[in-house]
């Protein structure tokens, strides 16, 4: 495959029907130490809060955090 200048690839058949993805399904790319993954999003599974796993690295109370972020 090649990425066009849009940045697109074309998704063969066989693995479209294999996968599933049919016009308008949602996937989301996910970039992983091999490479970069396409997954299909399963329907309700678009959280936004998915994005930020793992960006809070401390694990405080929230009372304790809230003082923390606000610089008490």
């Amino acid at each position: 495959m090649r990425v066009t200048e849009k940045g697109q690839v074309t998704i063969p058949v066989s693995l479209r029907k294999r996968y599933g993805l049919h016009p308008n399904v949602q996937v989301e790319f996910l970039a992983e130490a091999e490479g970069i993954r396409i997954q299909k999003l399963r329907s309700g599974s678009s959280n936004p809060f998915r994005a930020l796993r793992g960006v809070v690295k401390k694990r405080l109370a929230v009372d304790r955090y809230i003082e923390e972020i606000r610089g008490r």
